[in-house]
């Protein structure tokens, strides 16, 4: 007796349902964004009971006509595609035409449409599935749906939704996240007939925010605009000052569309913790426009997420896009001085947290300082070579030894920085550096300099060709475990960009042929080993770790605190430092410099008021 069977339609369609509709809030999505497809520019939300009870989606779109009215509700019915060449060509939300048939299918719906062609509209009730009845009616322009009672015949499906109120806060998240994606909609969202929010709708992605998230989020946002390769990267990034503790804040649209993703999310992430001083997650807007037959919607049934064509190249462009919109609004912290000097004579020393806004007088007062101070300081670089060896030439381990200190100009006053030149002064605790400027003096992290340094130099030759690497005398054998030796030999193209040329050498085992050159010539069984790991506890794998890669090697390699150095040394970590893209922070987000004013020292010694 065969026991393969073919199941009955209801079946079939309630199965079907069940990938595209988990939840109220998978209802919303799908209606929304075919309002959205409708042309839209005002679409109104309501739920009650989280919305198992009542969904309503009212929008003034341009409707459905009344022979398609029927055929709509029927699966794989659309009008936004006609063939399989537009499947890699989808400027839609929507396109697969289940979305209705699947929620018709586990509910109760009434629809009311109207074209603006058409003198009267038309109301159709549909349930399980089941067109009970369909009339003319009085509407205007554009479609409300219905639905209700969300389940009440899969009461399996059903108990295992959250609480109404848990139910009704995912709704919120996805309304909110879609009122996010069109700016030129105006969205209003209710809640068990209270309104939730409201956005006016008036293309300004900044005031859709400020609707949504209120001032406090508005003030503390950096903009993001970037393009590049025909492909467009805008919206808002949070600063230090926004960092939250989940990734519930993060908010990413490709072509309209809100989707998870990724490679996409460490590059920002990997930029935001570079500049911020938490290990907090970033707040963010982000959209991307591109051309969509370089992107794959059609690989999963809520259309959440997709795939690129070049996953390396959007990780690239999506880094570079966050980094010009830090770099150019980081500054340097600065030691202000409590003035109440009658307590004790002693006033308290404050440092101001880093605020990622630059001051245009500051940045201007910071560029005349750049090409005004100290015109006639020009350094020796032979003489400082020579004073270095002679100083170091019984040092076991050396820093110029580290740095490959060469035979090369100091950068000139016309090098475009974001702090003046600096003349170095000395050490405190081998740690800090003392610099002078004009009018005020700066101390610097020697060890976190030299990490963002060294971050920068072996970001860069990654982006270019490949970190640089040495071969070794001996090549190294390494034991590994199965899975991890098969995950490295997949990536053994990867790992050669990082400076790590691997051959198998049979088992369980690998020869390192070469390694990269960081600087200090650390233990670079330990550093692989660190790499490796990092990369096989990512989900992302080795793309989404790069980032942290990178500044694994530069903390590694970079001077350490206790190290004792030279004044020709400090002078050209300070000169490496102003070259850097970023000078304010090292790639853990510590800061590298701080600054205080002579007037300031001054005020605490009392010479001036």
């Amino acid at each position: 007796m065969s026991k393969i069977r073919i199941l009955d339609d209801d079946l079939i369609t309630k199965i079907a349902a069940g990938e595209v509709v988990e939840r109220p809030a998978s209802v919303v999505k799908e209606l929304i964004e075919n309002s959205i497809d409708a042309g839209a520019s005002i679409i109104e939300v309501e739920i009650e009971n989280g919305g198992i009870s009542l969904i309503k989606i009212t929008d003034n779109g341009h409707g459905i006509e009344k022979d398609d009215v029927e055929i709509a509700f029927l699966r794989h019915t659309t009008s936004k595609i006609k063939n399989e060449d537009d499947l890699y060509n989808i400027r839609t939300l929507g396109f697969r035409g289940e979305a209705l048939a699947s929620i018709c299918a586990v509910s109760k719906v009434e629809m009311i449409t109207k074209t603006k062609d058409d003198l009267t509209g038309t109301k159709i009730y549909i349930e399980g599935g089941e067109i009970i009845d369909k009339i003319e009616c009085g509407a205007p322009d554009g479609t409300t749906i219905i639905v209700k009672d969300l389940f009440y015949n899969t009461p399996a499906r059903l108990k295992f939704l959250k609480t109404p109120s848990r139910e009704a806060m995912i709704v919120s998240e996805i309304v909110q996240s879609l009122a996010l994606s069109k700016e030129n909609i105006s969205f209003k969202y209710k809640n068990n007939g209270k309104i939730v929010f409201a956005t006016k709708g008036d293309g300004n992605l900044l005031n859709a925010i400020l609707s949504l998230y209120g001032r406090q989020v508005k003030d503390n946002l950096l903009k993001i605009d970037y393009e590049e390769n025909d492909i467009k990267i805008e919206g808002y990034i949070g600063n230090n000052a926004l960092g939250k503790n989940n990734r519930n804040y993060q908010t990413l649209f490709i072509n309209g569309r809100l989707i998870k993703n990724k490679t996409i999310n460490a590059a920002i992430e990997n930029v935001y913790r570079s500049y911020s001083t938490s290990d907090k997650f970033p707040f963010y807007v982000v959209k991307i426009i591109m051309n969509p037959q370089l992107i794959d919607v059609n690989v999963h049934p809520t259309k959440a997420e997709v795939k690129f064509q070049n996953d390396q190249e959007i990780y690239r462009l999506v880094y570079k896009a966050l980094q010009n919109a830090f770099a150019t609004t980081a500054s340097v912290p600065k030691v202000i001085i409590d003035l109440n000097i009658e307590k004790n004579f002693s006033p308290e020393i404050k440092s101001e947290e880093i605020t990622f806004s630059f001051n245009k007088q500051d940045k201007q007062s910071l560029e005349k300082s750049d090409s005004d101070v100290f015109n006639s300081y020009k350094p020796n670089v032979k003489e400082d070579k020579q004073e270095y060896i002679n100083e170091n030439i019984n040092k076991e381990k050396s820093i110029e030894e580290v740095k490959n200190f060469e035979d090369e100009e100091i950068i000139d006053n016309k090098t475009s920085t974001l702090f003046p030149k600096l003349v170095p002064i000395g050490q405190i605790h081998l740690t800090y550096i003392i610099a002078e400027a004009e009018n005020e003096f700066y101390i610097i992290d020697q060890h976190a300099a030299h990490e963002r340094i060294l971050y920068e130099k072996y970001l860069d030759e990654y982006q270019r060709t490949a970190i640089h690497s040495q071969t070794l005398l001996t090549p190294k054998i390494i034991d590994l475990k199965t899975s991890d030796k098969e995950f490295l030999l997949e990536n053994i193209e990867n790992f050669a960009k990082i400076g790590f040329v691997i051959e198998d050498f049979g088992g369980n085992s690998i020869s390192l042929r070469s390694v990269p050159v960081i600087y200090g010539n650390p233990n670079y069984i330990d550093v692989f080993n660190e790499i490796l790991n990092e990369i096989v506890q990512s989900s992302g794998g080795f793309l989404n770790s790069i980032n942290k890669i990178i500044y694994t090697m530069a903390c590694k390699g970079a001077i350490k605190a206790g190290d004792k150095l030279t004044l020709s040394e400090m002078n050209k970590l300070i000169d490496d430092l102003r070259r850097c893209k970023n000078p304010y922070s090292c790639p853990h987000g510590r800061p590298t410099l701080i600054r205080m004013s002579y007037d300031d020292l001054e005020k605490k010694f009392r010479r001036i008021l």
